[in-house]
């Protein structure tokens, strides 16, 4: 039944913790989407601004990106490329005129000897109907006659070199402009490589410029994907303006410029706009927040945090988150992360400190604009600050915790503005509002630490420090009315502290709940032996059930008075399991005695051990192991270190034998460790002095 009920409470507080979870995550939501949403305005294009409005972030002016894309494809030239098939035409117009030219040469000779001649002048205007009829070309007859009247050698001189300019032209992608300059360079050309035949050059070039057309054609396909890739190229390049430039004064009409603007920076109200922000201020959160439980759930498998440290965590989780709405109206930089990174790595350690302390920094981000700045200078402050927070050896000074963390924060704002080369009044403003924001931060937090620890009652470090004084009330009752039960707890304090130390463990909580693990001894002090004096012992008179009573029940007593007395739950948690479920050998086995000479079976084991729990944690076993080898030792009268250290090997390995460390999380490694730190303590204990002479010996 017992089991049954842990396992139900269990379960109600994953439900509980869950649904708190879930609260969280949508409150965070709102806070985020409120925070970051910018005061909006109900202007319309044609509206007057009723005050000056400045961009409140870095955006991308849609408006004139586009408008700048669409100039950018409007502007693209036509692409032309070069035809073969006009080429080729070109080179056969030119062989048809010389063909042309032939045939007419051929009749014009031939009629010279009959007895109707026909002249020269006859023959080339002939030609001249033959070309515009043949290859519709306007060419003059007076231009033409100069190919009647020189020689063949000439004419075929001639023929040759007008193909061959034609094809050096019609290489090239020619255009309107670049035919006429083509011709006339191929016929200076013709004219110096050819002086003797420089009379037929402007003929020639006549017959060129008639016959030949540019062979460059316009390409719509390359001349429509060029215009697109310059929109696109614009698009992909946006117009920015800079967060705090002016978007519009007041008293300025709101034109269509202005008006998507102030749509692009969300500053116009929207209803379905803000449904859109709400989303995807949603997914960001949940984004952040996954990833935070997956950390916890992997880091933290197979142990968690009490329900109030959980609490703790998540109400000051989300009151840092809630400041910085307000507090980035005064600067980019006024970010109180800080006092999250304190109280978060105080409780739960550095790394898990460093981790959810990141994750708050970034749900605060978006408040502050994305602002690079912030997040450079808060995660360095927050390494620093956790490291020193987190710490389980020994407890930083207030002072250590404020100052070493500002002046990192201020290092680093030197830096980022060394590297950005800021202006002076950039370093200053800088500088002064990250020392305000990270002074501010750790003060309030190094000053509520002891309200949080009224309500969360967390085995925080500086609370263990305080418990570890002794004067602090406990002990001192503990040192008067069980000044052997105190001597013991100071020892299994040494051993537990280096214990703990030598695995990695938080040395300070062990040894402060060392100090405090048989507290409940208070109720019956004489009972046990390390207070018994004059050989008087009371169990001499008591039935062996009633000593078991007595003795098995003082962690019970030790836990209701540690409750009363509001000791912190790690260390209750210890005093409950520093015995685990094992029995006091000694009575047992005496039971088992009176049990065979009685002729009776040996009673139930049950019946004898200790109603805590087993260790539940590495510190919890720990203190177990310290305070069972302490005892023996004690018990014993051990004095030489090897003799120690083969019964603490016994004492340990009795322990693992009984399943009393499987839920401890700790190795075989760890266990090695722990019995050599014990020995070495023990070492110290058993060292003998030097005997100093005595002065009076010979006076």
């Amino acid at each position: 039944m017992k089991e049954y009920h842990m396992s139900s409470k269990q379960k109600g507080m994953r439900i509980l913790r869950t649904l708190a979870l879930l609260l969280t995550v949508f409150v965070l939501v709102f806070i985020f989407f409120y925070g970051s949403l910018a005061e909006s305005y109900d202007y319309d294009i044609g509206s007057v601004a009723e005050s000056d409005i400045y961009a409140p972030r870095t955006f991308v002016d849609s408006y004139e990106t586009e408008h700048q894309a669409v100039i950018a494809r409007n502007s693209v030239s036509a692409i032309f490329i070069r035809s073969d098939e006009i080429s080729e035409e070109n080179s056969d117009n030119v062989e048809g005129f010389f063909d042309l030219v032939s045939q007419e040469r051929s009749i014009y000779s031939a009629s010279l000897t009959t007895t109707s001649p026909i002249t020269s002048e006859q023959a080339a205007s002939e030609l001249s109907v033959n070309i515009k009829q043949t290859l519709d070309a306007e060419i003059s007859a007076e231009s033409l006659l100069v190919f009647m009247d020189m020689s063949d050698s000439s004419f075929s001189y001639i023929k040759d070199k007008a193909i061959s300019m034609t094809e050096l032209i019609m290489v090239d992608d020619i255009d309107e402009s670049m035919l006429e300059s083509s011709i006339d360079s191929q016929i200076d050309s013709f004219k110096q490589s050819n002086p003797s035949y420089s009379e037929y050059a402007d003929s020639l070039k006549i017959v060129l410029d008639a016959l030949l057309q540019p062979n460059s054609v316009f390409d719509e396909t390359a001349t429509n994907d060029s215009a697109e890739n310059s929109y696109l190229n614009a698009i992909q390049n946006p117009v920015t303006i800079d967060k705090g430039a002016l978007i519009v004064s007041s008293g300025d009409v709101i034109t269509e410029h202005i008006y998507q603007n102030l749509v692009d920076l969300e500053l116009i109200r929207v209803n379905s706009m803000n449904l859109v922000i709400l989303l995807r201020d949603f997914v960001y959160v949940a984004a952040i927040v996954v990833c935070l439980l997956t950390f916890l759930s992997v880091k933290h498998k197979n142990d968690s945090y009490n329900p109030r440290t959980f609490y703790t965590i998540l109400i000051t989780f989300v009151i840092s988150v809630f400041a910085s709405v307000y507090l980035s109206e005064l600067s980019s930089l006024f970010c109180v992360v800080l006092f999250f990174t304190v109280i978060c790595s105080s409780y739960i350690g550095t790394f898990d400190g460093i981790v959810l302390s990141i994750g708050n920094l970034l749900l605060m981000w978006p408040i502050y604009s994305f602002d690079i700045e912030l997040l450079f200078i808060n995660i360095i402050a927050i390494i620093v600050c956790a490291s020193l927070a987190g710490r389980t050896d020994k407890v930083s000074s207030s002072a250590t915790l404020i100052l070493l963390p500002t002046v990192m924060t201020v290092f680093a704002s030197l830096s980022y503005g060394f590297i950005n080369n800021y202006t002076r009044d950039e370093y200053i403003n800088s500088m002064i509002f990250s020392l305000v924001s990270s002074t501010a931060s750790l003060v309030a937090a190094v000053g509520i630490m002891p309200v949080y620890e009224l309500f969360s009652n967390v085995a925080s470090p500086v609370k263990l420090i305080i418990l570890s004084q002794p004067g602090q009330h406990l002990l001192k009752r503990l040192f008067l009315e069980a000044s052997g039960t105190y001597s013991h707890s100071m020892m299994v304090a040494n051993l537990a502290d280096s214990g703990a130390e030598a695995i990695g463990a938080d040395s300070l909580l062990c040894k402060v709940a060392a100090y405090y693990h048989d507290i409940g001894k208070l109720d019956n002090p004489q009972y046990f032996t390390e207070n018994q004096h004059d050989g008087i012992n009371p169990h001499d008179k008591l039935p062996i059930m009633e000593s078991i009573a007595i003795i098995t029940r003082h962690p019970e007593n030790g836990v209701k008075l540690a409750r009363k007395e509001r000791l912190p739950l790690a260390i209750i948690k210890i005093i409950d399991e520093h015995h685990g479920t094992t029995y006091p050998a000694y009575f047992y086995y005496k039971a088992c005695e009176e049990a065979k000479a009685k002729g009776l079976e040996h009673p139930d084991v049950e019946n004898f051990k200790y109603h805590g729990h087993i260790p539940s944690s590495r510190e919890s076993a720990v203190v177990m192991l310290a305070d069972t080898c302490e005892a023996a030792v004690r018990s014993t009268k051990q004095t030489d270190t090897d003799g120690a250290e083969a019964l603490i090997r016994k004492l340990v390995k009795d322990k693992i034998d009984q399943d009393q460390l499987i839920n401890s999380g700790l190795s075989f490694d760890d266990v090695e460790k722990i019995i050599l730190a014990f020995k070495q303590i023990y070492a110290g204990v058993f060292h003998e002095r030097i005997e100093y002479p005595n002065d009076n010996k010979n006076s």
